[in-house]
This record gives structure tokens, sequence and C-alpha cells, in this order.
């Protein structure tokens, strides 16, 4: 796995169990895409007694999403093309000014591919940050005007 992917997901606090985990999953699917796998990001979201929970883990190549659903505890991966399919995305936000991530900060985006896909990208915290980063290179440039 690249040493961006571990760095992120080190400051995101996942432990190294949970890294191996993903590296397992990155190389699922480095093994079956032809291309390279570009980016990465981790779904999470703040549980009411202040843990942090990681649910999905999406890889994003230059023509693919790729998601691990509920990657801890179960093997459900799925693949879709992404390139000028996006016809609709949602935002939402709570604390976060799209600039700099806080500990109180939360982000969703929402996205529907043509065909019924969709996804769901949720992050807190400093993840915040990353997801912005993977809206602006992959939803936005892949909506259909």
């Amino acid at each position: 796995m690249k040493k961006k992917f571990i760095a992120y997901l080190e400051r995101i606090g996942m432990t190294i169990p949970l890294i191996n985990r993903i590296d397992e999953i990155y190389h699922f699917y480095h093994e079956i895409l032809s291309e390279e796998i570009i980016d990465i990001q981790v779904t999470d979201f703040i549980k009411d007694d202040g843990s942090r929970e990681y649910e999905n883990c999406w890889f994003f190549s230059s023509t693919y999403a790729m998601e691990a659903k509920l990657f801890i505890s179960q093997e459900d991966f799925d693949m879709s093309p992404m390139r000028k399919r996006i016809d609709y995305w949602s935002i939402g936000k709570q604390n976060y000014d799209f600039k700099k991530a806080t500990d109180k900060s939360r982000l969703v985006v929402h996205f529907s591919l043509i065909g019924e896909t969709d996804g769901d990208l949720k992050a807190s915290k400093e993840n915040c940050d990353n997801l912005k980063e993977i809206f602006i290179k992959y939803i936005l440039p892949n909506t259909i005007i």
C-alpha cells in the first residue's frame, strides 16, 4: 500500500490492525484493477459516547470508485466507473468552513451515478479535509452538466 495512504490512516487515528485490514483490501483491488489506485477515503463518524467509528473504505482511480462496505467486519466489495457519470451530489456540513477542519467538524457527501448507483462519504474531525479533496478531485469534475 502507498506510504501516503498509511500516513492518512495514521492521521485519522487508525490502529495497526485496521491499517493491515485496509492493506488487504487495497491489494484485492490492486490485483483486479488495470490502473493505479490514486486516493483513499475512510468513512467515519463520532458516536454518542465520543468515540470514532470507521465504516467504509473507498479507493479512487482515474476511472473508478471502489468501496469496501463495513470493512472491519465484512467482505463486501464493489466498484463503479465514475467518469462523467455523476448526475447529482449534495453536501451536508457542520462546523466546517471547507478550509481547515477542527475536532467539531463533520462532512457528508452524497452522490448519485447514472444507472441508480449512489454513494455516501462521511467524515469527522481532520478527515473532513481529505473528504473535501476527494469531492473536488472526483465528484465535481465527473458531474454531468
